[in-house]
């Protein structure tokens, strides 16, 4: 089985939380797949898409947990390569229909449509959205409007800021939990 696990915008999972979640998924038995996608300024949609396209063939029936900007990219990219996954955890996933700080509006085409929500509501059996009450990126509307949006279940870890770099969050047991309820 795989793992598809996709970091945000402005670093690798590997400078977080993601060495040890890949372990304890590997531990599980799990492929881990990592790619990596250009960073802060340099990221475009198509860049990213293009990335993504080399995995295209891991999806289905896969597991995939997506952190921060690709919690949004995600829902674009199954929709728009008629993808699936078989569960779908998100990291401080957040929605909001417009980019509010100008510094940022070259994200502008991530922001996922309500079909593209749809589509992964009707096409990922299991979805699941971590987020915590500090999030310096996304406001709790946001955070709370994401999981609205993608019918998720919950799960809710006080203090874990943005799960990032700058949270020095290093691990996230909790996913090993949920993986546990679905494989």
């Amino acid at each position: 089985m795989n793992c598809i696990i996709l970091h945000g915008m402005s670093s690798y999972l590997e400078d977080s939380f993601g060495i040890n979640l890949s372990n304890r998924i590997k531990n599980m038995g799990f492929n881990i797949l990592l790619p990596h996608f250009p960073l802060n300024e340099k990221i475009t949609l198509e860049k990213w898409e293009n990335i993504a396209k080399e995995y295209s063939s891991f999806f289905n029936n896969s597991l995939v947990i997506c952190h921060s900007l690709s919690t949004l990219f995600i829902l674009k990219f199954l929709r728009k390569y008629n993808l699936s996954c078989k569960a779908l955890i998100t990291i401080a996933g957040g929605y909001s229909n417009e980019i509010e700080n100008e510094k940022y509006i070259y994200l502008k085409d991530f922001i996922p449509t309500i079909q593209d929500f749809s589509y992964a509501k009707n096409n990922i059996m299991h979805r699941f959205s971590l987020y915590s009450n500090n999030d310096h990126i996304f406001s709790q509307k946001q955070l709370l409007d994401y999981i609205s949006l993608l019918d998720s279940k919950p799960i809710f870890l006080e203090n874990c800021g943005h799960f990032g770099v700058s949270s020095g969050i290093k691990d996230i047991p909790e996913v090993e939990k949920i993986i546990k309820t679905i494989f």
